[in-house]
């Protein structure tokens, strides 16, 4: 997986909030209405602690993880378990996102998604 080695505002990998959201696609970024999920975190631009979404809290600022798919804790984390059964498409497709990111890496994540019209689309 990523981890820190991808830090650098400019790689693709930064724009893949940590729930599989691709921020990268998303026209609310695009029209500059949102700074991303993790964009000016690493170079110091936005605080993390006072961010509000607790999976990026915990796996961008505490672990210092790229996104969730690489955190050893995935599948006992209360945080994602917290996340993950909400209701709307919207969190299916993040989920999936995620297992595709865990099961095949972020290359192939991001030479699909790269296509995508929104944060979040087909994978296969």
């Amino acid at each position: 997986m990523a981890g820190s080695q991808d830090r650098n505002r400019e790689s693709p990998i930064r724009f893949i909030g940590c729930c599989g959201a691709y921020c990268r696609t998303c026209g609310v970024l695009r029209e500059g209405l949102c700074r991303g999920c993790k964009l000016g975190y690493g170079e110091g631009d936005r605080d993390i602690s006072r961010a509000k979404c607790a999976m990026k809290v915990c796996c961008f600022g505490g672990r210092w993880l790229e996104t969730c798919a690489d955190c050893p804790e995935y599948t006992e984390c209360n945080t994602i378990r917290a996340f993950q059964p909400k209701k709307g498409y919207k969190y299916r497709k993040y989920r999936g996102s995620l297992e595709f990111i865990r099961k095949r890496g972020y290359p192939a994540f991001i030479r699909l998604a790269d296509a995508w019209k929104g944060a979040y689309g087909k994978l296969e």
